[in-house]
Formats: structure tokens, sequence, C-alpha cells
């Protein structure tokens, strides 16, 4: 018996391990039938080593199943009544009515837009356009350049990335693309440092394919340089125009450094340039690989925080020397619909896309200052927060006798939903105070000042 893995909430192991439990309990198997090897039932199920062993450890630690030592894994005898045959999830499945979420009026805690000032005049007028020269064959589709031209000549304008479209790679979001970098990176490199906090969906998909993940912390400036100095690893982790969630941005010397480093350590650094569009008071620093001579930087960029999320359009910017290595691979990038990469290569052929940009960085700057305006009201003793003028959102230090959980519970009871600092550590710490991060992208204008207001009652009771 072998399991099947979905892709869904539930980690694989978890999967793996809940479907030899049920069998078990259900009796399907039997005491002192042996499980398949470790090995074998990776290589089937297409997943590491590590996801089945974690599953096995799991079963042998709740005396489901014993390890005879170089024999294998059997299933241990277990007197089980009629009562107790019922599956976990059947026990406690949610009803229907229940599962509905309670609508929350603001959402301060994931990275929503203003879709109130989406062009939607121009994208449709983009999308007509687009229908005139639909494809209908995969040929067109791989062969269809558009988007990667227009992007080209937008990195190096707002970025100074320098690429070509043979270097870019186009796919349905930076997390499936950074999915897509993990697989076809994880025989060269092993070792890898990731932000602390830091953005904990990167870190556990690259666990996923058994990386070593080690955490540096994040100072006012960034990354401390001074530990990555004296660390050696194959891949480093930025977002160094807009740290997540700190916004902290690395400043040009220190960025020269890191670079420096992963010249003698031959590693490769990710740039995750998410937010770069909007920087309120100065112009942007350049990227990380603008500045790189050494093509080291893999670059990536994303349209879901300046156009739209649920467009799922990212790219990646592959330095020469992988060329060569990921071409084998590059067709399982192809999950952009044709009809979606050409509407957006004309939305920014026609200049709707800077047009865009333009004036969302206006909407935005208003958001941001309102935020800075009513925050500069509230107590210094009771709240702290990051005057980094840039990005979509704000993180909170609030100096309350309640507990985070509390107070994300608290918010949710005013209608505010928030994301809880603890999430983006590499291990979960008690810390002296609470931390929030505030993204403030999709609340009006003039509701900010009410709503933190709230969020400020919440925080102390």
């Amino acid at each position: 018996m072998i399991p099947v893995i979905h892709h869904g909430k539930k980690s694989r192991y978890q999967q793996v391990y809940e479907f030899y439990r049920e069998a078990i309990l259900s009796q399907k198997l039997h005491a002192n039938e042996k499980l398949p090897s470790y090995r074998w039932l990776a290589a089937e199920l297409g997943v590491a080593n590590n996801t089945i062993i974690q599953a096995y450890e799991q079963l042998v630690a709740e005396g489901y199943v014993r390890n005879e030592q170089r024999r294998g894994l059997f299933v241990n005898k277990i007197a089980i009544r009629d009562w107790q045959l019922h599956s976990m999830t059947e026990a406690t499945a949610i009803p229907a009515e229940s599962k509905r979420k309670k609508k929350i009026p603001f959402s301060a805690s994931v990275h929503l837009v203003d879709q109130g000032n989406f062009p939607v005049k121009q994208w449709r007028k983009c999308s007509n356009w687009a229908l005139d020269n639909i494809s209908f064959q995969y040929e067109e589709y791989e062969n269809d350049e558009s988007l990667k031209e227009q992007l080209v000549k937008y990195l190096y304008k707002y970025r100074g990335v320098k690429t070509t479209s043979a270097q870019l790679i186009i796919g349905s979001g930076a997390s499936s693309l950074m999915f897509w970098l993990a697989f076809v990176l994880r025989k060269q490199c092993r070792r890898m440092l990731m932000e602390d906090p830091g953005y904990a969906r990167i870190k556990n998909l690259f666990l996923e394919f058994d990386y070593q993940v080690k955490p540096i912390t994040v100072q006012d400036n960034g990354i401390d340089i001074m530990a990555l100095k004296k660390t050696k690893a194959d891949l480093l982790y930025l977002t160094p125009s807009h740290q997540y969630p700190t916004g902290a941005a690395i400043p040009v010397n220190h960025r020269l450094q890191i670079l420096d480093w992963a010249k003698r350590n031959n590693a490769f650094i990710i740039e995750d340039d998410f937010d770069c569009e909007f920087r309120y008071k100065t112009k942007l620093m350049p990227s990380l690989q603008a500045l790189d001579g050494a093509n080291n930087v893999i670059y990536v960029g994303t349209f879901s925080s300046a156009l739209m999320p649920s467009l799922r359009v990212a790219y990646i910017v592959i330095p020469p020397q992988l060329l060569t290595e990921i071409q084998s691979f590059k067709h399982l990038t192809n999950t952009v619909p044709f009809f979606t990469r050409k509407t957006l290569a004309l939305f920014m052929e026609h200049g709707y896309w800077e047009s865009h940009l333009r004036k969302m960085g206006k909407v935005y700057r208003l958001k941001y200052e309102a935020c800075i305006a009513k925050l500069k009201t509230l107590p210094k003793q009771r709240i702290r927060f990051n005057d980094t003028p840039s990005g979509l959102n704000i993180f909170l230090k609030i100096f309350t006798t309640i507990s985070e959980s509390e107070v994300v519970r608290r918010a949710a009871d005013q209608g505010i939903l928030v994301t809880p600092g603890s999430q983006f550590y590499h291990v979960r710490q008690k810390l002296k105070h609470v931390e929030i991060l505030f993204e403030f992208g999709s609340i009006p204008t003039d509701e900010i000042e009410h709503v933190i207001q709230k969020l400020y009652k919440a925080c102390f009771p």
C-alpha cells in the first residue's frame, strides 16, 4: 500500500503519516506486515527521503510500527475497539456552514492592493487587442517573446537590471518560480542563508528539497554583514530594497560587501525585489543585480504588488552560467497563459504600465503618510515602528501586557486582520513585546486613521 500525495494545506510527511496510521487503525494493514523502505517509497512518490523518514519516525514514536534493525519497519499489534475505528479526519470534520470565514472589513495581513484604482479600461483594451491575435498552438506560445522584450527594457530602465530574453523565466507567481528554482539548484547548492525575520514560505519551500537553511539576523540596515562574512553558503536569499517584514533597506556599501562575499564563496544571491516600485521620499537604490559584475545574482520580480496579485505573473533573471543547466527544466515554467502574457505585453508596450506605476506611487504615498502621521500620535513607549518610506507595509513593535495571539484575536474582533510577527522568525521566539505586520495597501486612505486607532485599542485593553 502506498499513499497518494495531494497539494494542499497538509505537508507531505503528514499525509504519509496519516495514510499509514489510518491503514493500521482500519486494519487494512495487519500486525507484523512490513512497510516499504523509505528510499523506495520516496522514489515512488517523488519526494525527499527525509519526508518519508519523518513520517515513519512519527509512526514509531506513537507505537503504530516498530523498527527491527536491518529488517525494516513492521506493524505492531494494536487492540482496537469498534468505537476507535473512526477516522480522525472524519471525526474532526467541520460542518460546511462553520467553515465559512467571518468577513472582516479591513485586511491588513496579506499583500492586498488598492483595486479601486486598477486601470480597467486600459486593461480591457489590451485584452481585446490580444484576442485579435490569439494563439492556438504550443509552438506559438513557446516562441512568443513580446512580454520578455518589454521586461528587458523596463528592468534596465527602472532597476538597472542587465538581461536578455534568454535569461528571463516567466511563471505563475513568485512562489511557484522559487519552487522551480529550488528544484533546479538542488544538486549544486545545499547550504542556504535566509533573513531572520524573513519570508517563512520561501524557507519552507527550500526545506522541502532538503536544503540546509540557516538564519542570518536582520539589523537596521539589513542582514548582519559581519556574521555573513564568517559564514559559508551556496545560496543567500535577500529582500534588499524593502526587507520583508521589517522594511529595512540595505545601503549600497553593504550591497557591495554582500556581492564580494558571493564572489569569494562562489555563491548565488536570490534577490527578491518585491515592492520595489514604491518608494516615497527618495529614489530607489540600484538593484544588487545591477551592481553585480560576477553574475552571482538571481533576480526575482513580480507584478503582484504593483498591478494585481490575482494576475499571478512573476519572473526570474537567470545568470548566464546557469542557462545551459536550466534548459531541460524550462518547460516546467510555461504556466502563464498566452492570452495573459500577450495582454500584459501590450499593456507595457503602450505605456499603461508606467502610467499606472506613477499613479499608484502617489496613491500609496498618501496612504503611507496617513499611517505614519497617525502612528506618531501614539505613545512611543507603547508602540514603535519602522519609518522606512517604501513598500505597502509597516512593521509594528507593541509593548503591551497581553500576548501576540490575544492582540490578533482582539484586532479581529475590532474588524481588522493582522499578521503576527512571530511567524517570520526562523525559530519562534518569546519576545518581550508583540510584533505585528500592518499591510495598508487595500485600506482606503480616509479609513487609515480610524483603523490604526482601533488596532491600538485592541492592543491595550
